[in-house]
């Protein structure tokens, strides 16, 4: 039997304020400021922070400890405690004990280094075989040895056909959460999900050319893109990263694989020699629906790039990776080369960026016959402009609550630009 699996790596998708409530339905005095950090540092890692609060309410019994671990060693997970007499590691701040705990599931989901600025704080991270557990589930006879109760089962495969590890009691409890985040006035019915993968990343810079670094790039790209799809379709889009942080090849194909998704779009840049754009799709399916779609995404970009005077080098098949372990239909699309100096001129241009990411939204609404919508949570008649500008806010994580989309016009009161004005910092401190 399939045993489904849910990756570590993502961004968190239930906010901090959600969190909270439903730890105090067990736990009325349960402090705000932990739901907040491990949204904030979560995302700082591309970990799943909401999943990770999850972990800690199952090794704190809801944040009540009562064993080993005292509530003042801001040690949600148990990390280092070994048994009487050693109660773990304590740490001197909430920050820092979350941290610690996004930092060893980092250790265990990935291979890449810390992400830039970031301080080891984790003192057990050097002990963990990097990426040998990259799905929560993977975590039992791990993280939690044996990582089951032997009182029930007689092995971890037995506990595991059951649904009773360590890590499929953490993402039951993490289903229970999601269950109780605050429905949308009219939920969106089976919304298919297109995952848009930035290239490169973290200590891996990709191609560069002309000032042009590749990871920076295609970040930006994805970025204008995934707006540009929220505000004009009714369709879920999921980035496998949003800042600038290392996520392994077969991470990428993993979550997007977890996620469910239909489509898988990764976004790239050429070099080495050569002009133009092409797309590839995994080998031997250009006739499979792959290629169908690999169709309409690149004639929509080359519908623009065309009369730019950019060659089309061709719809192309590859063996790449994140093609071949993905298992949905997707694309890779090599967007001009940095180091040429004609294509260069045109990715610089902050206009052709922003008409090249929309006709890559174009492209995959033709794809996946996306349906139009009025922008979700606005109201009618909000121009594309306005809608993408604060969409920019909701991804970077400034805003959280969907009132403000409601009155796009209003100003915004002082605590709402302190608290926006706060996390900015934040983020320019990590």
């Amino acid at each position: 039997m399939a045993i489904a699996k849910t990756p570590i790596m993502g961004q968190p998708l239930i906010q901090p304020d959600t969190m909270t409530k439903f730890v105090q339905t067990v736990s009325p005095a349960f402090n705000p400021e932990i739901a907040r950090q491990f949204y904030q540092v979560g995302s700082r890692y591309g970990v799943r922070g909401d999943i990770a609060l999850c972990q800690s309410i199952h090794e704190t019994n809801w944040f009540r400890f009562g064993g080993l671990v005292k509530p003042e060693q801001n040690n949600y997970a148990g990390i280092g405690a070994t048994g009487p007499g050693n109660p773990g590691t304590t740490f001197a701040t909430i920050a820092e004990g979350v941290t610690a705990q996004i930092q060893h599931l980092y250790a265990y989901a990935s291979k890449a280094p810390l992400p830039n600025g970031e301080k080891l704080v984790d003192p057990r991270f050097t002990l963990v075989t990097r990426g040998i557990a990259p799905n929560w589930e993977d975590l039992g006879g791990r993280w939690a040895v044996p990582g089951y109760d032997r009182s029930k089962f007689v092995s971890l495969q037995a506990a595991m056909d059951a649904g009773e590890t360590y890590g499929q009691k953490i993402v039951k409890l993490y289903q229970s959460l999601a269950a109780s985040a605050p429905k949308p006035n009219n939920p969106p019915v089976n919304l298919p999900i297109v995952v848009l993968d930035a290239g490169h990343g973290g200590t891996d810079p990709g191609a560069q050319g002309y000032s042009i670094v590749e990871k920076e790039s295609t970040l930006d790209l994805v970025m204008r893109t995934a707006s540009l799809l929220r505000s004009r379709y009714k369709v879920d889009v999921r980035l496998t990263r949003s800042t600038d942080v290392f996520v392994p090849l077969p991470q990428r194909a993993s979550m997007a694989n977890g996620w469910g998704a239909a489509y898988f779009v990764s976004f790239h840049h050429n070099a080495s020699g050569g002009e133009g754009f092409e797309s590839f799709v995994y080998s031997g399916t250009r006739s499979a629906a792959s290629g169908q779609k690999q169709n309409m995404v690149h004639d929509s970009i080359m519908k623009l790039l065309g009369p730019l005077g950019v060659a089309n080098r061709g719809k192309k098949e590859a063996n790449f990776a994140v093609l071949r372990e993905t298992t949905m239909p997707s694309v890779l699309l090599e967007n001009l080369f940095v180091d040429n100096a004609f294509d260069s001129v045109l990715l610089k241009n902050p206009t052709v960026r922003q008409d090249l990411a929309e006709a890559i939204a174009e492209g995959v609404a033709a794809a996946m016959a996306l349906t139009p919508n009025n922008p979700a949570g606005y109201p009618d008649g909000t121009p594309d402009y306005k809608v993408q500008a604060i969409e920019w806010l909701y991804d970077q994580g400034f805003l959280t609550d969907p009132v403000w989309k409601q009155q796009p016009n209003a100003p915004l009161p002082l605590w709402a630009e302190a608290l926006i004005l706060q996390r900015l910092y934040a983020m320019l401190k990590s």
